[in-house]
């Protein structure tokens, strides 16, 4: 074949590929929606799929806005519940897993839970030693820690020494980088990593409110965001899920 025709198919190829299809996820999957969507494409090769990952809260104002995602993997279904009452989903969504919480130290505690850990931190830490949440005003998994720590009396204490990332996995980076010693974070973002730094205990989920978590179609979900949401209610993907620290669904 001469090589302008070469150029030109290739080019006609390229013009004619399909755009990807966007997909907006909370933070605490950035471990384990990869590893699904791998999976994914071993039966559906030529699926060409981007996800964004950050607040479930901030994802909502935008796609309040008409930003064009397909499907939305929420951290809450608070979220999913207000974009299907203002009509921008084709139904109510369909819950894929429980978000988990953990506390996670740098410190040397000994201690057999959560809430005696933190008690420990507490008591022992340094005053300039802080301690890390996703913010409570858009990140469900703030919400949470918020809850935690109030139902063991320790929110107005520890406040002042409160940092807030603005999502699940920014709360996990600001303890791993030294910004706090500790954390109320996301277990799914630490249980499956061989190589973590430092302690951490599961909180109870009777001990915080519940992070039921549900994943949405948009309105304009086309074929392939309809088999990727398909097959996220299967075994295999729930295993993966299961594999890296979220409850059933």
């Amino acid at each position: 074949m001469p090589l302008i025709l070469m150029i030109l198919l290739l080019f006609s190829l390229h013009l004619h590929a399909a755009p990807p299809v966007r997909i907006a996820a909370a933070a605490d999957l950035q471990l384990a929606l990869p590893n699904i969507e791998k999976v994914f494409k071993e039966t559906h090769p030529d699926s060409n799929i981007s996800i964004t990952f950050g607040s479930s809260g901030v994802f909502t104002s935008q796609l309040r806005q008409g930003a064009p995602f397909e499907l939305f993997f929420s951290a809450n279904s608070d979220f999913v519940q207000l974009l299907y009452n203002e009509g921008h989903t084709l139904d109510a969504g369909t819950r894929y897993a429980f978000g988990r919480l953990a506390f996670y130290t740098q410190e040397s505690l000994v201690a057999d839970s959560a809430s005696e850990a933190i008690t420990l931190w507490h008591q022992q830490a340094r005053s300039s030693h802080k301690l890390s949440i996703a913010n409570p005003q858009h990140a469900p998994y703030g919400m949470a820690a918020i809850d935690w720590l109030q139902r063991w009396s320790l929110e107005e204490q520890l406040k002042p020494r409160l940092v807030l990332g603005e999502n699940a996995a920014q709360s996990v980076q600001f303890v791993l980088s030294g910004a706090a010693r500790s954390g109320v974070v996301a277990w799914p973002l630490l249980a499956s990593r061989q190589d973590l730094p430092g302690l951490a205990w599961l909180i109870p989920e009777s001990e915080h409110i519940p992070l039921e978590q549900k994943m949405v179609l948009m309105k304009n979900a086309g074929p392939t965001a309809q088999r990727f949401y398909h097959f996220m209610q299967t075994e295999t993907a729930k295993k993966i899920l299961i594999d890296h620290g979220f409850g059933a669904p």
